[in-house]
């Protein structure tokens, strides 16, 4: 039975109809108030979910979908510190003669508003080594095909006996030991897929990484996994985002951020450095900047850079 309370919390509220989701604004009689909230929904399809081990996580897209409503500001400050000294951000390593990334060093710093009006910042710094995450892609395959017949990769040192089938090649690891891997097999055939992306998009997947997780922690929107409903690829989300109204300009930010580079103590800042990334979001970050925009696939296995 409605008692009155559900027309009373409805008269408190304005909404407002986006095309990409409700926005409903607080209000205390006439005037609105700074804390609103959105509605926003993710789509699969639209690529702003992806499906792992039963569970929906928010993708890159689907976080700057988010964000139309928490406005968080991600900016590149000038220098990132590397082994103590301070270098353009992001600062890549190549190698000499193939040019192809080897790490990188990226730090970003997200600004944005909680949902109770005060200033939060997310600074995050992320050191991308291209040869770990390779190693370590590889090392998930061969524990996924462990007891098989044919391994497709093993531990052991430079010296080992490797099987009578398939093409092995030896990668150090800790010295003296390493892993052997069957580059024929079709599962290293998707490890050195991805190795390709990342020496050729490196910097971009690491970036990519480092603003997801500013989106993830900072507490206007605070989430990665969603429940969701429909059917494989087309599972669809409802989420709520918190905002809050303010008058903040570039100016502004540009004086927060020199702000949060120095680490004042009258910001509430969130720092973080980051050398170790969850395999599939980075894998879902290799995937988005390989897709081929053409015909919205992964570029192919030998297509030139």
């Amino acid at each position: 039975m409605n008692d009155g309370s559900y027309k009373k919390e409805e008269e408190s509220k304005a909404l407002v109809q986006l095309d990409f989701g409700q926005v409903f604004i607080l209000r205390d009689g006439d005037t609105f108030l700074n804390p609103f909230y959105g509605k926003i929904k993710l789509h699969e399809a639209k690529g702003h979910l992806y499906s792992l081990r039963g569970k929906q996580i928010i993708t890159a897209q689907g976080y700057i979908q988010l964000n139309k409503i928490a406005s968080i500001n991600i900016v590149t400050p000038q220098t990132v510190v590397v082994d103590g000294i301070a270098q353009p951000n992001p600062y890549v390593e190549r190698d000499r003669s193939t040019k192809a990334i080897l790490t990188v060093n990226v730090r970003k710093i997200g600004i944005g508003y909680s949902p109770i009006g005060n200033i939060t910042i997310i600074d995050k710094t992320l050191f991308y080594n291209i040869y770990t995450y390779f190693i370590q892609s590889i090392q998930k395959k061969a524990k996924d095909t462990a007891g098989k017949s044919e391994l497709c990769a093993f531990i052991g040192t430079k010296t080992s006996d490797t099987p009578d089938y398939g093409k092995w090649v030896f990668y150090r690891t800790i010295s003296p030991l390493g892993i052997w891997v069957d580059y024929t097999s079709k599962e290293i055939e998707g490890c050195l897929e991805e190795h390709t992306q990342r020496q050729r998009f490196g910097d971009r997947i690491a970036q990519k990484i480092v603003e997801r997780n500013i989106y993830k922690d900072h507490p206007a929107i605070g989430i990665t996994t969603v429940d969701a409903t429909g059917g494989e690829k087309k599972h669809v989300a409802e989420v709520i985002v918190h905002g809050y109204r303010h008058p903040m300009k570039a100016d502004r930010i540009n004086h927060i951020l020199g702000q949060a580079e120095k680490g004042s103590p009258d910001l509430d800042i969130k720092a973080e450095i980051v050398d170790a990334v969850d395999l599939d979001a980075e894998k879902e970050a290799i995937a988005e900047e390989s897709v081929d925009d053409r015909d919205g696939t992964l570029f192919s296995k030998g297509e030139e850079s």
